[in-house]
């Protein structure tokens, strides 16, 4: 783990999807046991996604879904825990991390080390694509 400020940034990070798929730090697939253990349902899976807005262009978003993946969703998996992300957005975030960050403020999921985005907002939440 690297501490930046009040950040930690765990950079323990794999994907069962190969190269260029989007990869999850320990801390993300522990963060999802939990939601899992926690809400009595096996069947959660965390949907990351990409919409036009935020400071800088586009922005991050995050859901826990139900059910199976559509059939255009790429599914990544660490650990038995599985990360969505449709086609659209899989071209902003390819190559990327999913890490669980806690702060004094906030606990949230998070894109990291995205190599498609040239700038990103102070936050964490928005990116520029490259």
């Amino acid at each position: 783990m690297i501490r930046t400020g009040r950040r930690i940034w765990n950079r323990n990070a794999s994907t069962g999807a190969g190269e260029g798929g989007l990869k999850l730090t320990d801390a993300a697939v522990e963060r999802l046991k939990e939601l899992r253990r926690d809400g009595g349902n096996e069947e959660v899976l965390l949907r990351v996604r990409v919409d036009a807005g935020g400071c800088s262009g586009f922005q991050y978003r995050f859901d826990l879904m139900e059910g199976p993946p559509g059939e255009k969703d790429r599914v990544f998996e660490k650990d038995g825990q599985k990360v969505v992300v449709d086609d659209v957005s899989l071209a902003f975030v390819e190559g990327a991390t999913v890490d669980y960050v806690e702060e004094l403020i906030k606990q949230s999921f998070q894109v990291v080390d995205n190599p498609n985005a040239e700038t990103g907002c102070g936050c964490g939440s928005s990116f520029a694509a490259r």
